[in-house]
């Protein structure tokens, strides 16, 4: 088979690939790799998919924002870290970051602190309840200032 219409099929297979759902221009680049295409001709794959908009990173770090705060329940720093592992540009991170709505925000870490507290109410000693909520929290991905506010509040709410 020759090159040239390898390529062909490698690119049509990347771009069902990227229609599926939206893609990080490394997950792309990892995927035709991995069909072992060498990396000029990846290169030049991947560059035609962002020409055509199949492949647009600021509109993948929009959608995996929004997918990930609405419906995994992560903070900021856990969506910033998988972003930097996926190779994502700082900019695209914070404008993605940006785009969540503050108010759903503080609303959602408020409802996981609330629910995480509760379940909780077995532990006796208030102290390592709200520990353990605020670290529940963290690992989350919240940051650990806004956490330790809500469970405060929560508290004193309680007492």
């Amino acid at each position: 088979m020759s090159n040239e219409r390898l390529l062909k099929q490698a690119k049509a297979k990347a771009a069902k690939y990227c229609a599926g759902r939206e893609r990080a221009p490394y997950q792309v680049m990892q995927k035709l790799l991995g069909w072992e295409l060498d990396e000029d001709d990846a290169q030049s794959i991947l560059a035609e998919l962002i020409q055509e908009n199949y492949v647009n990173e600021a509109r993948f770090v929009h959608a995996y924002c929004h997918d990930k705060f609405e419906f995994n329940k992560w903070g900021k720093n856990r969506i910033k870290q998988e972003l930097n592992q996926l190779r994502i540009a700082g900019e695209s991170i914070n404008e993605g970051l940006n785009s969540i709505d503050p108010q759903r925000y503080e609303d959602i870490l408020q409802s996981l602190a609330s629910q995480k507290f509760r379940s909780l109410s077995n532990e006796s000693d208030n102290w390592k309840r709200k520990q353990k909520t605020t670290a529940y929290l963290i690992r989350k991905g919240f940051e650990m200032n806004l956490s330790i506010e809500i469970v405060n509040d929560l508290s004193d709410r309680e007492h």
